[in-house]
């Protein structure tokens, strides 16, 4: 069944172009605490020490280039996979600039040294509640838009990107 619908491509595409530009920028940061492993010497200034790029580098691949990854592409397969756009596209785009606000955050502050000091959970808890609006946003625009579908059949696809919402909500 072909669909007449128009849909937002415009969040999935920076979501997209920010995949690439975090990858490329974390895994960048990982290869020059790599590199201060074999030589020490490059351990030149506290803030870009390996101690501080390491949780740096880990939040950026995980959170940045992963997270930017799924949003587009859970955008993506629940337009085309409900035939409609998405629920509140102005939210959608909330949640792009929101998740960027928090990665640059993230990045200012990591390095500063500002961290609750738990493995993967580094963020301060301004940070925290940021993230947190930012994923109920994200969750009320994915599950309206599976709300608002024009096909009776919820894909399977849609049911796994539904889980991972809620049990990332959950954690």
């Amino acid at each position: 069944m072909q669909s007449q619908a128009t849909y937002n491509y415009k969040v999935v595409r920076q979501f997209a172009i920010m995949t690439v530009v975090w990858g490329i920028v974390g895994m960048l940061v990982g290869v020059i605490a790599a590199a201060q492993l074999v030589w020490p010497e490059l351990n030149v200034h506290e803030f870009l020490h390996f101690g501080r790029l390491r949780p740096l580098h880990t939040n950026a691949v995980i959170f940045a280039f992963g997270g930017c990854a799924l949003f587009a592409t859970s955008y993506y397969i629940v337009q085309r996979t409900c035939h409609t756009t998405l629920f509140a596209p102005a939210l959608a785009g909330f949640t792009f600039w929101g998740w960027q606000l928090v990665i640059v955050l993230a990045a200012i502050t990591l390095p500063l040294g500002y961290t609750s000091g738990k493995e993967y959970a580094e963020l301060e808890w301004p940070i925290d509640i940021l993230i947190a609006v930012v994923w109920v946003s994200y969750a009320i625009v994915f599950f309206g838009t599976i709300g608002i579908r024009k096909v009776k059949h919820i894909y399977v696809a849609n049911w796994f990107f539904g889980a991972y919402i809620i049990a990332v909500a959950l954690l």
